[in-house]
């Protein structure tokens, strides 16, 4: 019995084209000493020339010339938006990150110009006392100032800045306090 040899993938896919003495002359011999020695690959060689055989028996049928405008215009509209560029995905790409980078700025600014804004307008308490540091340090002082020392010489609250006024301490300022 004698051994079956198969084509080769390669072998297979050029079997249309030995068929219609396509191939170079090395490739045909290839496939002649495959189908002299293997009754596999001559059953494959037998079955696709049959194939062809019935396809060519079939009716043909011509396209009528209007199907051949559009045809003809359809490719045309085709060729003339060109072929897609693998650059045009990537500047599409660079687009988009373009512009959400934009948003991410404006965003960005939109929050910094609503923190400025509210810092500046809203009175924040704790600022009003840092700007009384000084009164409210000595505070004590100033209540010892106006409290009597000893009950027998009461003081009147407005005794200290009489006290003041005849030093003539702030002599030299007006009464908004500025020179």
């Amino acid at each position: 019995m004698s051994k079956f040899i198969r084509l080769s993938q390669e072998q297979r896919d050029n079997l249309v084209a030995y068929l219609d003495g396509e191939l170079d002359e090395k490739t045909t011999q290839e496939i002649e000493q495959a189908l002299a020695s293997s009754p596999v690959a001559r059953h494959e060689v037998d079955m696709l020339a049959r194939s062809w055989d019935m396809l060519s028996a079939l009716p043909t049928h011509r396209a009528s010339g209007e199907f051949a405008e559009t045809t003809v215009a359809m490719l045309r509209a085709v060729d003339e938006k060109g072929p897609k560029l693998p650059g045009d995905q990537v500047y599409r790409q660079i687009r988009r990150l373009m512009t959400l980078c934009i948003w991410i700025g404006f965003l960005t600014a939109c929050g910094y110009v609503g923190y400025a804004t509210t810092r500046h307008w809203i009175p924040n308490e704790s600022e009003a006392l840092l700007e009384d540091y000084d009164i409210i340090n000595h505070l004590d002082m100033y209540r010892d100032s106006l409290t009597p020392t000893s009950p027998e010489t009461p003081r009147k609250p407005t005794e200290f800045l009489e006290i003041l006024n005849s030093k003539r301490t702030f002599s030299e300022h007006d009464e908004h306090g500025s020179p």
